[in-house]
């Protein structure tokens, strides 16, 4: 983040991978997330910005530029970038004090969106994924609880 306070610039891995799927994630309103990525990068502007940060990064369209949301976990974000070198977590891991908030909150993401995404045949992977999850009850709980956790630190 410090790149994009200096400069008011980040590169678009950078802008959707990590920031946008943070907000996703999060919970962020898409047109709050639209409306603060606008005024943060000099280089935004609403036919870009639009179908990029309120259509693909948010789904805030509900579909019309991506056919899925541009969810991800922490495993994804080391596997396609370099972001998570020397970070302290491990993007392999939901639950415990080196699990990466990202896969944590992944998976809280598609818990809470899951009968929004049930039909939607590029989910289908993830949603089953969902499931086997679920069938563990105490990592389950962890993830829910963890989650949470990272919600509310966040907020205030």
């Amino acid at each position: 983040m410090v790149s994009i306070l200096d400069h008011g610039y980040a590169h678009h891995i950078q802008r959707l991978m990590v920031v946008g799927l943070f907000a996703l994630l999060i919970g962020v309103h898409p047109r709050k997330f639209h409306d603060w990525h606008m005024a943060m990068y000099l280089d935004a502007i609403d036919w870009v910005s639009l179908p990029n940060t309120l259509g693909m990064s948010q789904y805030g369209d509900g579909g019309m530029v991506g056919t899925k949301p541009y969810c991800a976990s922490g495993h994804y974000i080391n596997k396609m970038s370099d972001y998570c070198e020397g970070c302290r977590y491990d993007p392999r891991e939901s639950t415990g004090d080196d699990a990466c908030p990202f896969t944590t909150l992944y998976w809280d993401f598609l818990h809470r969106h899951s009968k929004k995404f049930e039909h939607n045949a590029r989910m289908a992977i993830q949603i089953r994924n969902l499931n086997r999850q679920h069938r563990n009850v105490e990592k389950w709980k962890a993830i829910q609880k963890r989650a949470r956790a990272l919600r509310e630190q966040w907020a205030s």
